[in-house]
């Protein structure tokens, strides 16, 4: 008899070092997530940022970017239009791949949360028992 109440008691104890055990890696998990949270949204502003400057840096007259110096009023020459036309290809071939490299690291913090979320729920289901 007494050695089945010192059973009951070890397993009484180490149901509550577990629960203790869960509950420490619940929160860092919380917290982990959090922070995944916090970067996201961190990446989620800087492509809205990137969206925008890609429609507003290229003015567009009849399909194609007016140059600079058009829109002040300056008749340009035909390779300083080109050039201009180049330039404003090229910064927004920039920004597209900028964005698109923001959209990675969004979908990258995203892969990590689910395997967050996956162990929480685990963690959640155990409490629950």
């Amino acid at each position: 008899m007494r050695h089945f109440v010192y059973a009951l008691l070890l397993l009484q104890l180490s149901f509550s070092a577990a629960a203790a055990d869960n509950s420490a890696e619940l929160e860092k998990l919380y917290s982990a997530l959090n922070m995944l949270n916090q970067q996201q949204q961190a990446i989620y502003q800087q492509f809205q940022m990137v969206q925008e400057i890609r429609r507003d840096s290229v003015p567009l007259l009849y399909g194609m970017p007016i140059p600079s110096q058009l829109m002040n009023g300056q008749i340009a020459n035909y390779g300083e239009m080109v050039e201009a036309q180049k330039n404003v290809i090229v910064r927004g071939e920039n920004l597209s791949r900028q964005a698109d490299q923001l959209l990675d690291k969004y979908d990258e913090i995203e892969e990590m949360k689910k395997s967050l979320r996956s162990r929480i729920y685990e963690l959640s289901l155990k409490a629950k028992d």
